[in-house]
Protein backbone atom coordinates (compact mmCIF):
# COMPACT_ATOMS: atom_id res chain seq x y z
CA UNK A 1 0.00 0.00 0.00
CA UNK A 2 2.59 2.61 0.68
CA UNK A 3 4.62 1.62 -2.59
CA UNK A 4 1.79 2.04 -4.75
CA UNK A 5 1.27 5.80 -2.93
CA UNK A 6 4.67 6.62 -4.00
CA UNK A 7 4.68 5.17 -7.39
CA UNK A 8 1.34 7.77 -7.38
CA UNK A 9 3.29 10.23 -6.18
CA UNK A 10 6.67 10.22 -8.31
CA UNK A 11 4.26 9.96 -11.61
CA UNK A 12 2.75 13.58 -10.43
CA UNK A 13 5.50 15.13 -10.42
CA UNK A 14 6.88 14.10 -13.37
CA UNK A 15 7.22 16.71 -16.29
CA UNK A 16 8.44 14.51 -18.72
CA UNK A 17 5.38 13.77 -21.73
CA UNK A 18 3.47 16.52 -20.78
CA UNK A 19 3.63 18.25 -24.16
CA UNK A 20 2.51 15.39 -26.22
CA UNK A 21 -0.36 14.69 -23.73
CA UNK A 22 -1.70 18.45 -23.79
CA UNK A 23 -1.38 18.19 -27.94
CA UNK A 24 -3.46 14.87 -27.90
CA UNK A 25 -6.28 17.03 -25.97
CA UNK A 26 -6.24 20.10 -28.19
CA UNK A 27 -5.69 18.61 -31.57
CA UNK A 28 -9.24 17.39 -32.02
CA UNK A 29 -10.43 21.04 -31.26
CA UNK A 30 -7.82 22.47 -33.52
CA UNK A 31 -9.35 20.12 -36.14
CA UNK A 32 -12.85 21.21 -35.39
CA UNK A 33 -12.14 24.55 -35.62
CA UNK A 34 -10.04 24.19 -38.77
CA UNK A 35 -12.47 22.74 -40.35
CA UNK A 36 -15.11 25.42 -39.17
CA UNK A 37 -12.96 28.24 -40.43
CA UNK A 38 -13.16 26.15 -43.98
CA UNK A 39 -16.93 26.13 -43.85
CA UNK A 40 -16.76 29.48 -43.33
CA UNK A 41 -14.52 30.09 -45.91
CA UNK A 42 -16.60 28.06 -48.40
CA UNK A 43 -19.70 29.65 -47.03
CA UNK A 44 -18.58 33.23 -47.56
CA UNK A 45 -17.32 32.51 -51.04
CA UNK A 46 -20.08 30.94 -52.62
CA UNK A 47 -22.22 33.74 -51.04
CA UNK A 48 -19.84 36.11 -52.94
CA UNK A 49 -19.96 34.39 -56.44
CA UNK A 50 -24.18 33.51 -56.13
CA UNK A 51 -24.50 37.60 -55.67
CA UNK A 52 -22.42 38.09 -58.53
CA UNK A 53 -24.15 36.12 -60.48
CA UNK A 54 -27.81 37.29 -59.64
CA UNK A 55 -26.64 40.60 -60.13
CA UNK A 56 -25.24 39.63 -63.66
CA UNK A 57 -28.72 37.73 -64.07
CA UNK A 58 -30.80 40.18 -63.18
CA UNK A 59 -29.51 43.04 -65.64
CA UNK A 60 -29.70 40.60 -68.48
CA UNK A 61 -33.36 39.91 -68.26
CA UNK A 62 -33.27 44.04 -67.41
CA UNK A 63 -32.71 44.45 -71.47
CA UNK A 64 -35.40 45.46 -74.07
CA UNK A 65 -34.66 42.37 -76.10
CA UNK A 66 -36.47 39.81 -73.25
CA UNK A 67 -39.83 39.70 -73.29
CA UNK A 68 -42.17 39.48 -70.29
CA UNK A 69 -43.22 36.01 -71.32
CA UNK A 70 -39.20 34.11 -71.46
CA UNK A 71 -38.40 36.67 -68.37
CA UNK A 72 -37.85 34.35 -65.75
CA UNK A 73 -37.11 31.49 -68.06
CA UNK A 74 -34.16 33.54 -68.99
CA UNK A 75 -32.91 34.54 -65.51
CA UNK A 76 -32.76 30.76 -64.79
CA UNK A 77 -30.54 30.00 -67.68
CA UNK A 78 -28.08 32.66 -67.31
CA UNK A 79 -28.10 31.82 -63.40
CA UNK A 80 -27.62 28.61 -64.41
CA UNK A 81 -24.95 28.94 -66.78
CA UNK A 82 -23.04 31.48 -64.40
CA UNK A 83 -22.62 29.24 -61.77
CA UNK A 84 -22.10 25.77 -63.94
CA UNK A 85 -18.37 26.16 -63.49
CA UNK A 86 -18.50 25.90 -59.19
CA UNK A 87 -19.71 21.79 -58.33
CA UNK A 88 -19.95 23.52 -54.66
CA UNK A 89 -22.40 25.24 -55.45
CA UNK A 90 -26.28 23.52 -55.88
CA UNK A 91 -29.42 26.21 -56.45
CA UNK A 92 -32.22 25.50 -54.90
CA UNK A 93 -34.89 28.34 -55.57
CA UNK A 94 -34.75 31.24 -57.80
CA UNK A 95 -37.54 33.84 -58.18
CA UNK A 96 -37.99 36.96 -59.87
CA UNK A 97 -40.93 39.46 -60.24
CA UNK A 98 -40.94 42.82 -62.08
CA UNK A 99 -42.81 45.64 -60.73
CA UNK A 100 -44.04 48.24 -63.61
CA UNK A 101 -44.71 52.17 -61.94
CA UNK A 102 -46.01 55.17 -62.97
CA UNK A 103 -42.40 56.20 -64.02
CA UNK A 104 -40.26 53.50 -63.14
CA UNK A 105 -40.08 49.56 -63.83
CA UNK A 106 -38.52 47.66 -60.79
CA UNK A 107 -36.72 43.95 -61.43
CA UNK A 108 -36.39 42.10 -57.93
CA UNK A 109 -34.37 38.57 -57.72
CA UNK A 110 -33.40 36.00 -55.32
CA UNK A 111 -31.83 32.61 -55.20
CA UNK A 112 -30.87 30.47 -52.95
CA UNK A 113 -28.21 27.54 -53.46
CA UNK A 114 -27.16 24.74 -50.83
CA UNK A 115 -22.86 25.01 -49.86
CA UNK A 116 -21.56 21.40 -48.93
CA UNK A 117 -19.99 22.00 -44.88
CA UNK A 118 -18.00 19.58 -43.00
CA UNK A 119 -18.48 21.09 -39.76
CA UNK A 120 -21.32 24.08 -39.58
CA UNK A 121 -23.35 22.14 -41.66
CA UNK A 122 -24.29 20.52 -37.99
CA UNK A 123 -25.06 23.88 -36.35
CA UNK A 124 -26.09 26.11 -39.39
CA UNK A 125 -28.41 26.01 -42.35
CA UNK A 126 -25.86 25.09 -45.56
CA UNK A 127 -27.90 27.39 -47.59
CA UNK A 128 -27.25 31.03 -48.91
CA UNK A 129 -29.65 33.37 -49.95
CA UNK A 130 -29.11 36.51 -52.26
CA UNK A 131 -31.21 39.44 -53.38
CA UNK A 132 -30.63 41.93 -56.32
CA UNK A 133 -33.07 44.69 -57.73
CA UNK A 134 -32.51 46.91 -60.67
CA UNK A 135 -34.50 49.60 -61.63
CA UNK A 136 -34.69 51.65 -64.49
CA UNK A 137 -36.95 55.17 -64.92
CA UNK A 138 -39.48 54.57 -67.77
CA UNK A 139 -39.97 58.68 -68.03
CA UNK A 140 -39.09 59.91 -71.43
CA UNK A 141 -35.58 60.97 -72.53
CA UNK A 142 -34.23 64.15 -73.91
CA UNK A 143 -31.02 64.61 -74.88
CA UNK A 144 -29.62 67.70 -76.68
CA UNK A 145 -25.70 67.47 -77.93
CA UNK A 146 -24.10 70.64 -78.47
CA UNK A 147 -20.83 70.42 -80.61
CA UNK A 148 -17.94 72.91 -80.72
CA UNK A 149 -17.26 73.11 -85.15
CA UNK A 150 -14.95 75.61 -84.92
CA UNK A 151 -12.12 75.54 -87.34
CA UNK A 152 -9.24 74.84 -84.41
CA UNK A 153 -10.71 71.05 -84.71
CA UNK A 154 -9.62 70.57 -87.61
CA UNK A 155 -10.26 67.97 -90.16
CA UNK A 156 -8.82 65.08 -87.10
CA UNK A 157 -10.97 66.83 -84.34
CA UNK A 158 -13.89 67.06 -86.35
CA UNK A 159 -13.78 63.57 -87.45
CA UNK A 160 -12.52 62.17 -83.98
CA UNK A 161 -16.24 64.34 -82.77
CA UNK A 162 -18.00 62.25 -85.48
CA UNK A 163 -16.90 59.05 -84.48
CA UNK A 164 -17.72 59.78 -80.92
CA UNK A 165 -20.77 61.45 -81.53
CA UNK A 166 -22.05 58.23 -83.33
CA UNK A 167 -20.32 55.87 -80.39
CA UNK A 168 -22.69 58.07 -77.87
CA UNK A 169 -25.82 57.68 -80.09
CA UNK A 170 -24.81 53.67 -80.30
CA UNK A 171 -24.84 53.59 -76.57
CA UNK A 172 -28.47 55.05 -76.47
CA UNK A 173 -29.26 51.80 -78.08
CA UNK A 174 -29.97 50.24 -74.88
CA UNK A 175 -33.06 52.10 -74.05
CA UNK A 176 -36.43 50.39 -74.75
CA UNK A 177 -38.22 52.80 -76.49
CA UNK A 178 -41.54 50.93 -76.63
CA UNK A 179 -41.17 51.50 -72.63
CA UNK A 180 -39.62 54.68 -72.86
CA UNK A 181 -39.36 58.18 -75.12
CA UNK A 182 -35.87 59.17 -76.64
CA UNK A 183 -35.76 62.36 -78.55
CA UNK A 184 -32.01 63.94 -79.47
CA UNK A 185 -31.16 67.10 -80.65
CA UNK A 186 -27.42 67.91 -82.04
CA UNK A 187 -26.22 71.36 -82.48
CA UNK A 188 -23.52 72.50 -84.02
CA UNK A 189 -21.63 75.45 -83.26
CA UNK A 190 -18.76 78.30 -84.00
CA UNK A 191 -19.66 81.66 -82.56
CA UNK A 192 -23.12 81.36 -84.18
CA UNK A 193 -25.59 78.55 -84.60
CA UNK A 194 -28.01 77.53 -87.91
CA UNK A 195 -31.81 77.61 -87.04
CA UNK A 196 -32.34 76.86 -90.85
CA UNK A 197 -33.28 73.22 -90.71
CA UNK A 198 -36.41 70.95 -89.77
CA UNK A 199 -38.84 73.12 -87.51
CA UNK A 200 -37.64 76.54 -88.77
CA UNK A 201 -40.36 79.22 -88.90
CA UNK A 202 -39.90 82.68 -90.21
CA UNK A 203 -41.86 83.88 -86.79
CA UNK A 204 -38.39 83.96 -85.01
CA UNK A 205 -36.79 86.00 -87.32
CA UNK A 206 -36.31 90.19 -87.50
CA UNK A 207 -36.63 90.76 -90.69
CA UNK A 208 -38.10 94.14 -90.61
CA UNK A 209 -34.69 95.47 -88.45
CA UNK A 210 -36.95 96.30 -85.26
CA UNK A 211 -34.26 94.48 -82.96
CA UNK A 212 -31.54 96.98 -81.63
CA UNK A 213 -28.81 95.17 -83.28
CA UNK A 214 -29.83 94.70 -86.26
CA UNK A 215 -28.13 96.37 -88.65
CA UNK A 216 -25.88 97.85 -85.69
CA UNK A 217 -22.42 97.55 -87.80
CA UNK A 218 -23.53 99.83 -90.01
CA UNK A 219 -24.41 102.84 -87.96
CA UNK A 220 -22.51 105.95 -86.45
CA UNK A 221 -22.02 106.05 -82.83
CA UNK A 222 -24.70 109.28 -83.23
CA UNK A 223 -26.70 106.80 -85.18
CA UNK A 224 -26.68 103.90 -82.60
CA UNK A 225 -27.30 106.45 -79.46
CA UNK A 226 -30.01 107.64 -81.85
CA UNK A 227 -31.33 104.01 -82.23
CA UNK A 228 -31.25 103.21 -78.29
CA UNK A 229 -32.85 106.24 -76.92
CA UNK A 230 -36.05 106.21 -79.55
CA UNK A 231 -36.62 102.41 -79.26
CA UNK A 232 -34.98 100.90 -82.46
CA UNK A 233 -35.59 103.56 -84.55
CA UNK A 234 -34.40 103.79 -88.00
CA UNK A 235 -31.87 106.38 -86.50
CA UNK A 236 -31.58 108.99 -89.89
CA UNK A 237 -32.18 105.94 -92.16
CA UNK A 238 -35.64 107.06 -94.78
CA UNK A 239 -37.82 104.58 -95.28
CA UNK A 240 -36.71 101.22 -97.46
CA UNK A 241 -33.22 102.12 -96.88
CA UNK A 242 -32.24 101.06 -93.30
CA UNK A 243 -29.43 98.82 -93.43
CA UNK A 244 -30.78 95.32 -91.50
CA UNK A 245 -29.64 92.38 -93.12
CA UNK A 246 -33.07 91.03 -93.93
CA UNK A 247 -32.43 94.04 -97.03
CA UNK A 248 -28.71 93.19 -97.07
CA UNK A 249 -28.90 90.19 -98.30
CA UNK A 250 -31.53 91.39 -100.80
CA UNK A 251 -29.25 94.22 -102.12
CA UNK A 252 -26.13 91.65 -102.54
CA UNK A 253 -28.08 88.87 -104.48
CA UNK A 254 -26.92 86.79 -101.40
CA UNK A 255 -29.05 83.68 -99.89
CA UNK A 256 -29.05 83.85 -96.19
CA UNK A 257 -27.51 80.28 -94.87
CA UNK A 258 -30.12 80.69 -91.90
CA UNK A 259 -27.35 81.45 -88.66
CA UNK A 260 -28.72 84.10 -86.47
CA UNK A 261 -26.99 87.04 -84.47
CA UNK A 262 -27.11 87.10 -80.16
CA UNK A 263 -30.17 88.71 -79.00
CA UNK A 264 -29.61 91.96 -76.62
CA UNK A 265 -29.07 91.09 -73.08
CA UNK A 266 -30.71 89.38 -71.08
CA UNK A 267 -32.59 87.69 -73.81
CA UNK A 268 -28.88 86.69 -75.24
CA UNK A 269 -28.75 83.96 -72.06
CA UNK A 270 -32.18 83.28 -71.55
CA UNK A 271 -35.11 80.93 -72.64
CA UNK A 272 -37.86 83.60 -73.50
CA UNK A 273 -40.05 83.11 -76.52
CA UNK A 274 -38.90 85.25 -80.06
CA UNK A 275 -42.44 87.76 -79.85
CA UNK A 276 -42.53 89.86 -82.44
CA UNK A 277 -44.27 92.02 -79.95
CA UNK A 278 -41.03 92.36 -78.40
CA UNK A 279 -38.63 92.80 -81.63
CA UNK A 280 -35.52 92.37 -79.18
CA UNK A 281 -36.62 88.64 -78.49
CA UNK A 282 -36.66 88.39 -82.33
CA UNK A 283 -33.28 86.59 -83.33
CA UNK A 284 -31.43 88.40 -86.38
CA UNK A 285 -30.37 86.84 -89.55
CA UNK A 286 -26.84 86.48 -89.03
CA UNK A 287 -24.62 89.15 -92.02
CA UNK A 288 -21.06 89.16 -91.90
CA UNK A 289 -20.53 92.67 -93.82
CA UNK A 290 -18.17 93.25 -96.65
CA UNK A 291 -14.53 94.38 -95.25
CA UNK A 292 -12.33 97.48 -96.44
CA UNK A 293 -10.55 96.23 -99.70
CA UNK A 294 -11.78 94.86 -102.77
CA UNK A 295 -12.76 91.23 -103.02
CA UNK A 296 -10.69 88.21 -101.94
CA UNK A 297 -11.08 84.96 -104.18
CA UNK A 298 -11.22 82.95 -100.58
CA UNK A 299 -11.53 83.95 -97.48
CA UNK A 300 -8.77 84.75 -95.41
CA UNK A 301 -7.86 83.08 -91.98
CA UNK A 302 -5.29 86.02 -90.15
CA UNK A 303 -5.40 86.80 -86.56
CA UNK A 304 -4.54 90.56 -87.12
CA UNK A 305 -5.90 91.04 -90.73
CA UNK A 306 -9.14 91.24 -92.34
CA UNK A 307 -10.19 87.83 -94.13
CA UNK A 308 -13.84 88.52 -95.64
CA UNK A 309 -13.57 91.34 -98.52
CA UNK A 310 -16.29 89.70 -100.76
CA UNK A 311 -17.60 92.57 -102.30
CA UNK A 312 -15.36 95.98 -104.62
CA UNK A 313 -15.50 99.00 -102.02
CA UNK A 314 -17.23 100.85 -104.84
CA UNK A 315 -16.58 104.22 -101.77
CA UNK A 316 -13.54 105.88 -100.27
CA UNK A 317 -12.83 107.16 -96.93
CA UNK A 318 -11.42 106.05 -94.20
CA UNK A 319 -12.32 101.91 -93.39
CA UNK A 320 -15.04 102.90 -90.85
CA UNK A 321 -16.37 104.73 -93.59
CA UNK A 322 -15.89 102.20 -96.55
CA UNK A 323 -16.71 99.02 -94.20
CA UNK A 324 -20.13 101.13 -93.78
CA UNK A 325 -21.03 101.98 -96.94
CA UNK A 326 -24.61 100.30 -98.51
CA UNK A 327 -24.05 101.12 -101.79
CA UNK A 328 -21.64 98.39 -102.67
CA UNK A 329 -24.20 95.97 -102.04
CA UNK A 330 -26.48 97.72 -104.55
CA UNK A 331 -24.00 97.98 -107.21
CA UNK A 332 -21.26 95.03 -106.42
CA UNK A 333 -22.54 91.83 -107.05
CA UNK A 334 -20.92 89.03 -105.48
CA UNK A 335 -19.45 85.50 -106.89
CA UNK A 336 -21.81 83.73 -104.80
CA UNK A 337 -20.38 80.51 -106.15
CA UNK A 338 -17.13 81.86 -104.74
CA UNK A 339 -18.25 81.95 -100.78
CA UNK A 340 -17.91 77.88 -100.01
CA UNK A 341 -20.66 78.47 -97.38
CA UNK A 342 -21.77 74.77 -97.51
CA UNK A 343 -18.28 73.80 -97.87
CA UNK A 344 -15.94 75.28 -96.13
CA UNK A 345 -13.67 75.05 -93.73
CA UNK A 346 -12.58 79.04 -95.30
CA UNK A 347 -15.83 80.41 -96.10
CA UNK A 348 -16.45 84.57 -97.59
CA UNK A 349 -19.14 86.38 -97.40
CA UNK A 350 -22.28 87.43 -95.25
CA UNK A 351 -22.27 83.81 -93.85
CA UNK A 352 -19.07 83.60 -92.93
CA UNK A 353 -18.13 80.52 -90.36
CA UNK A 354 -21.94 79.66 -90.46
CA UNK A 355 -22.30 75.58 -89.79
CA UNK A 356 -24.66 73.26 -90.55
CA UNK A 357 -28.32 73.71 -89.17
CA UNK A 358 -29.36 72.58 -85.55
CA UNK A 359 -31.07 69.14 -85.23
CA UNK A 360 -34.30 69.42 -83.04
CA UNK A 361 -35.16 67.01 -80.41
CA UNK A 362 -36.22 64.24 -82.95
CA UNK A 363 -37.14 60.22 -82.11
CA UNK A 364 -35.86 59.67 -85.61
CA UNK A 365 -31.92 58.89 -84.60
CA UNK A 366 -31.44 59.13 -88.23
CA UNK A 367 -32.02 62.30 -88.92
CA UNK A 368 -29.50 63.28 -85.55
CA UNK A 369 -26.68 60.98 -87.61
CA UNK A 370 -27.34 62.51 -90.73
CA UNK A 371 -26.80 66.31 -88.42
CA UNK A 372 -23.13 64.21 -87.26
CA UNK A 373 -22.24 63.18 -90.60
CA UNK A 374 -22.62 66.73 -92.43
CA UNK A 375 -20.76 68.55 -89.58
CA UNK A 376 -17.28 70.20 -90.64
CA UNK A 377 -14.91 72.37 -89.11
CA UNK A 378 -15.16 75.98 -89.88
CA UNK A 379 -12.13 78.81 -89.63
CA UNK A 380 -13.14 82.57 -88.78
CA UNK A 381 -14.98 84.09 -86.34
CA UNK A 382 -13.68 82.12 -82.79
CA UNK A 383 -15.24 80.15 -80.33
CA UNK A 384 -18.70 80.95 -78.36
CA UNK A 385 -19.46 78.53 -75.63
CA UNK A 386 -22.58 80.70 -74.08
CA UNK A 387 -23.66 80.61 -77.67
CA UNK A 388 -23.74 76.84 -77.92
CA UNK A 389 -24.74 76.32 -74.53
CA UNK A 390 -28.10 78.57 -74.77
CA UNK A 391 -29.28 77.08 -78.42
CA UNK A 392 -28.78 73.30 -76.32
CA UNK A 393 -30.70 75.10 -73.70
CA UNK A 394 -33.95 76.63 -75.90
CA UNK A 395 -33.69 72.44 -77.86
CA UNK A 396 -34.59 70.98 -74.24
CA UNK A 397 -37.19 73.72 -73.80
CA UNK A 398 -41.33 73.31 -75.03
CA UNK A 399 -41.22 76.99 -75.62
CA UNK A 400 -40.14 78.40 -79.32
CA UNK A 401 -38.27 78.87 -80.81
CA UNK A 402 -38.21 75.01 -81.03
CA UNK A 403 -41.18 73.50 -79.62
CA UNK A 404 -40.43 69.24 -79.48
CA UNK A 405 -39.53 69.03 -75.66
CA UNK A 406 -41.81 68.27 -72.38
CA UNK A 407 -42.21 70.74 -70.04
CA UNK A 408 -39.51 71.12 -67.34
CA UNK A 409 -40.75 68.59 -65.50
CA UNK A 410 -38.84 65.55 -63.51
CA UNK A 411 -42.17 63.45 -63.35
CA UNK A 412 -42.70 64.01 -67.64
CA UNK A 413 -38.93 63.76 -69.00
CA UNK A 414 -35.13 63.44 -68.20
CA UNK A 415 -33.83 65.81 -69.31
CA UNK A 416 -29.96 66.00 -70.25
CA UNK A 417 -27.55 68.36 -72.11
CA UNK A 418 -23.80 67.38 -73.47
CA UNK A 419 -21.81 70.36 -73.84
CA UNK A 420 -18.09 69.77 -75.73
CA UNK A 421 -15.44 72.47 -76.67
CA UNK A 422 -12.16 72.48 -77.72
CA UNK A 423 -11.04 75.97 -76.80
CA UNK A 424 -12.16 78.80 -74.67
CA UNK A 425 -14.66 81.47 -75.55
CA UNK A 426 -12.98 83.81 -78.11
CA UNK A 427 -13.25 86.29 -81.02
CA UNK A 428 -10.83 85.95 -83.34
CA UNK A 429 -9.04 87.34 -85.98
CA UNK A 430 -8.46 90.88 -87.46
CA UNK A 431 -7.12 91.94 -84.36
CA UNK A 432 -5.21 94.94 -85.65
CA UNK A 433 -7.73 96.32 -87.89
CA UNK A 434 -10.78 98.81 -87.14
CA UNK A 435 -12.85 95.70 -86.03
CA UNK A 436 -10.94 94.26 -83.60
CA UNK A 437 -12.12 90.28 -84.73
CA UNK A 438 -13.85 88.88 -87.35
CA UNK A 439 -17.70 89.00 -87.48
CA UNK A 440 -19.50 86.73 -84.72
CA UNK A 441 -23.18 86.47 -83.42
CA UNK A 442 -21.96 89.62 -81.44
CA UNK A 443 -21.06 91.17 -84.65
CA UNK A 444 -17.44 92.78 -84.71
CA UNK A 445 -15.42 93.11 -81.11
CA UNK A 446 -14.94 96.81 -81.67
CA UNK A 447 -18.97 96.90 -81.88
CA UNK A 448 -19.55 97.19 -78.25
CA UNK A 449 -22.33 94.26 -78.46
CA UNK A 450 -20.65 91.92 -76.10
CA UNK A 451 -21.60 93.67 -72.67
CA UNK A 452 -19.38 96.54 -74.31
CA UNK A 453 -16.55 95.20 -74.13
CA UNK A 454 -14.14 96.08 -77.37
CA UNK A 455 -11.35 93.96 -75.78
CA UNK A 456 -10.44 90.20 -76.14
CA UNK A 457 -10.02 89.54 -72.28
CA UNK A 458 -12.84 91.35 -71.23
CA UNK A 459 -15.37 89.91 -73.87
CA UNK A 460 -13.70 86.52 -72.37
CA UNK A 461 -14.77 87.01 -69.06
CA UNK A 462 -18.01 88.13 -70.11
CA UNK A 463 -18.71 85.15 -72.32
CA UNK A 464 -17.61 83.24 -69.46
CA UNK A 465 -19.56 84.54 -66.65
CA UNK A 466 -22.82 84.30 -68.89
CA UNK A 467 -21.70 80.79 -69.89
CA UNK A 468 -21.73 79.80 -66.00
CA UNK A 469 -24.81 81.34 -64.87
CA UNK A 470 -26.66 79.66 -67.42
CA UNK A 471 -25.15 76.55 -66.36
CA UNK A 472 -26.87 77.38 -62.97
CA UNK A 473 -29.98 78.16 -64.62
CA UNK A 474 -30.27 75.04 -66.12
CA UNK A 475 -29.36 72.43 -63.42
CA UNK A 476 -31.82 74.29 -61.71
CA UNK A 477 -34.43 73.09 -63.61
CA UNK A 478 -33.39 69.24 -63.40
CA UNK A 479 -31.35 69.34 -66.30
CA UNK A 480 -28.26 66.96 -66.11
CA UNK A 481 -25.45 68.05 -67.81
CA UNK A 482 -22.22 66.38 -68.89
CA UNK A 483 -19.46 68.29 -70.25
CA UNK A 484 -16.58 67.59 -72.31
CA UNK A 485 -12.97 69.10 -73.16
CA UNK A 486 -11.10 67.97 -75.99
CA UNK A 487 -7.63 68.67 -76.09
CA UNK A 488 -7.10 71.32 -74.02
CA UNK A 489 -6.00 71.65 -70.20
CA UNK A 490 -6.55 75.35 -69.95
CA UNK A 491 -7.37 76.09 -66.63
CA UNK A 492 -9.63 78.71 -67.48
CA UNK A 493 -11.96 76.38 -69.22
CA UNK A 494 -11.25 73.00 -67.46
CA UNK A 495 -12.47 75.04 -64.65
CA UNK A 496 -15.57 76.45 -66.38
CA UNK A 497 -16.86 73.10 -67.70
CA UNK A 498 -15.72 71.26 -64.70
CA UNK A 499 -18.03 73.59 -62.48
CA UNK A 500 -20.97 73.62 -65.52
CA UNK A 501 -21.50 69.56 -65.10
CA UNK A 502 -23.83 68.54 -63.03
CA UNK A 503 -21.36 65.85 -60.84
CA UNK A 504 -17.76 65.67 -60.99
CA UNK A 505 -18.34 62.24 -63.31
CA UNK A 506 -19.80 64.01 -65.56
CA UNK A 507 -17.04 65.77 -66.57
CA UNK A 508 -14.57 64.77 -69.11
CA UNK A 509 -11.05 65.45 -70.08
CA UNK A 510 -10.34 63.97 -73.35
CA UNK A 511 -6.72 63.91 -74.82
CA UNK A 512 -6.63 61.97 -78.08
CA UNK A 513 -9.51 60.73 -80.18
CA UNK A 514 -9.84 56.99 -78.17
CA UNK A 515 -10.81 59.12 -74.90
CA UNK A 516 -13.06 61.03 -76.60
CA UNK A 517 -14.66 58.14 -77.95
CA UNK A 518 -14.95 56.61 -74.36
CA UNK A 519 -16.21 59.79 -73.00
CA UNK A 520 -19.17 59.84 -75.02
CA UNK A 521 -20.13 56.32 -75.09
CA UNK A 522 -19.76 56.65 -70.82
CA UNK A 523 -22.24 59.56 -71.56
CA UNK A 524 -24.53 57.46 -73.68
CA UNK A 525 -24.29 54.51 -71.53
CA UNK A 526 -24.57 56.68 -68.46
CA UNK A 527 -28.06 58.02 -69.77
CA UNK A 528 -29.31 54.84 -70.80
CA UNK A 529 -28.17 52.11 -67.82
CA UNK A 530 -29.81 50.19 -65.56
CA UNK A 531 -29.46 50.69 -61.93
CA UNK A 532 -28.39 47.61 -59.66
CA UNK A 533 -28.90 47.33 -55.97
CA UNK A 534 -28.50 44.32 -53.41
Amino acid sequence: MCVSKKLLSQFGKCKQGNFGLFSAALLPVLFVSAGFAVDYVNLASARSELQNSVDAAVVAVSRKDVTDENRSAVFGQFLTAQLASNTNITLVDQRLEQTVGVNYIQTDARATASVPLAFLGKFIPNKVSVVASTTFSTRSIEIAIALDNTGSMGSGGISALKQASHALVDALGGINTSQQSLKVGLIPFVTSVNVKGEGYDTSWIDEDGDSLYNGWTFLTDTQRSTRKSSGNSNADFGNGSYPHHSNLFKWSGATWKGCVEARPAPYNTDLTPPDSSNPDTLFVPYFAPDEPGNRFSKGGNSGSGFNNSWLDDDASGSDEEIQRSIKKYKTQKPVISNHNDDDGPLTLGPNRACPTPIVPLTSDISKVRDGIDAMQFWNGSGTNIAEGLAWGWRVLSPAAPYTQAAPFDPDAATKILVVMTDGANVSFGASSTINKSDYGSYGFLNDGRINSANTQSKAEDYLDASTAKMCVDIKKLGVEVYTVVYKTTASGVVNLFSNCASRKDNFFMAKDVVALKQAFSAIGQSVSGVRISN
